[in-house]
């Protein structure tokens, strides 16, 4: 039994055996249409990838500077902490030397006992 084959089985360019330069250059049409088909879609994704990267790039950038400027407001708010701090140690210092005298002694004293 053989297979029944419909029209639909075969290319409507098929031609008989004669005329094989016709469906040669048929074939280099196709070839040509479908590089140039291969070649778009290679551009598009080129085009793509591109654009991703762009907007990558850009999103990187931002969190850098973001980044950037929280550290800087931290370093400044650490900054102003420790001016702080030396105010009111210099205040204290001010208001009661001999105390000041007297802890300063009982810290390096601790000190050097525990790092004899």
């Amino acid at each position: 039994m053989q297979p029944e084959t419909t029209s639909n089985d075969f290319s409507s360019n098929s031609d008989p055996i004669g005329s094989g330069r016709s469906s040669d250059k048929d074939l280099e049409v196709q070839v040509s249409r479908l590089r140039e088909d291969v070649a778009g879609v290679a551009e598009a994704l080129k085009s793509l990838a591109s654009e991703r990267a762009d907007g990558a790039k850009r999103q990187a950038f931002a969190l850098r500077d973001d980044v950037r400027d929280r550290g800087e407001r931290y370093l400044q708010q650490a900054q102003e902490a420790a001016s702080d701090f030396e105010a009111e140690i210099t205040e204290r210092v001010r208001a009661e030397p001999i105390k000041a005298v007297l802890i300063a002694a009982a810290a390096g004293y601790l000190y050097a006992r525990l790092f004899r």
